[in-house]
């Protein structure tokens, strides 16, 4: 059996950390408007019905034009003091290459950090080097959008 493996990116960022936190737990709705080339679509799913993000909190995030590719995630740990957040993917597109995938976002001043945990289901699979730089890329466009309207 394949074992977890673990990768990371770190965005510099200007904004508030805390702020920034903030956003992710409870503006992601947001997203499709502040980052609209890398996300195209999210919404809430059942049993969630609130945009603050809580353990058990569900989301299916779509990323490009036809839906094709997507993911949906649930919350599983949220830590306030820390700013702290980790996403478990149940289904999607990524899950094809892996048994599993998790995704913590960690806010500090100065950085936004995003490690992802997965375990590939063979060999051949990629490193999930393609979800990091959209993270990347949507920590970017996120710090952006809250410098202008801060």
């Amino acid at each position: 059996m394949a074992q977890i493996q673990r990768k990371e990116v770190q965005t510099p960022i200007q904004s508030n950390h805390a702020v920034f936190y903030e956003f992710f737990r409870t503006e992601a709705n947001l997203l499709p408007t502040v980052s609209p080339r890398n996300v195209k679509k999210i919404e809430l799913v059942d049993p969630t019905t609130t945009w603050e993000t809580e353990v058990g909190s569900r989301k299916r995030v779509q990323y490009d034009e036809g839906g094709l590719e997507y993911f949906k995630d649930e919350a599983v740990e949220v830590d306030l003091k820390a700013k702290k957040v980790t996403y478990r993917v149940l289904e999607g597109t990524m899950m094809h290459l892996y048994h599993s995938f998790e995704a913590t976002l960690e806010v500090t001043p100065g950085t936004a950090k995003w490690t992802v945990e997965f375990q590939k289901k063979n060999e051949l699979c990629p490193d999930p080097d393609h979800y990091l730089h959209l993270l990347d890329s949507v920590d970017k466009d996120v710090d952006d959008h809250l410098q202008q309207n801060k």
